[in-house]
């Protein structure tokens, strides 16, 4: 996969620091971005909300992006996006460097395909625990996703991280292999749950009783 140029995001030098500083961005539509990496010096600079979010919801937060700032291009990723803990808001972004030439590892989105015996036959409930993987890569052989086969997964039984086909030439797993991307798990059957809404009146009952 080539490095797609067109997703790009363009960002203007900062000079003041400070909370107050970033508030007054935030205020005024701008995010605070540090930029690092790459054999060069850590910069402060921000970037429009808006932009980031229309390529964000096109192209995903993991994507490679084209940087123009200070008359120069470019490519990084996002390092580390903080968010507002009420608003989810994006607060900051750590854009990281990187080289075209040189293995960086990345995050990158599963994709979940099929539907499990489990769900299908069994009446199970797919548990997805992981939404993305973590490898070693040249940029330009940085897939979109990987996808995850479910299929053949029947009650209890679940897929590691380790399964996910990768060609070794190319890819290299961080995450641990043993790592569970997804469960088929059982559903709670009738009974079981008919016996959780009976027993709870009767431990209320003899915490009563032991008062006496």
């Amino acid at each position: 996969m080539s490095i797609d140029t067109s997703i790009s995001l363009n960002a203007q030098p900062r000079t003041a620091n400070g909370g107050n500083a970033a508030g007054r961005l935030r205020r005024a539509g701008f995010i605070p971005v540090t930029i690092y990496g790459g054999g060069q010096g850590a910069v402060v600079a921000s970037v429009n909300r808006r932009e980031l979010g229309v390529l964000i919801r096109a192209h995903g937060r993991h994507a490679i992006i084209t940087l123009n700032f200070d008359g120069l291009t470019s490519p990084v990723k996002i390092s580390e996006m903080q968010l507002d803990p009420v608003k989810s808001a994006v607060r900051h972004l750590d854009l990281q460097r990187i080289s075209l030439t040189e293995r960086s590892e990345f995050e990158v989105d599963l994709k979940i395909v099929g539907e499990s015996e489990g769900v299908k036959i069994g009446g199970g409930i797919l548990d997805v625990v992981a939404h993305t993987i973590k490898l070693r890569c040249l940029p330009g052989d940085l897939p979109e996703h990987f996808d995850v086969d479910v299929t053949a997964l029947g009650l209890g039984q679940h897929f590691r991280a380790g399964e996910i086909s990768l060609d070794p030439d190319k890819f290299q797993l961080v995450t641990d292999a043993d790592a569970i991307i997804v469960n088929v798990v059982a559903p709670k059957t009738e009974e079981v749950v008919a016996e959780a809404a009976v027993a709870e009146p009767e431990v209320i009952k003899k915490g009563k009783d032991d008062k006496k």
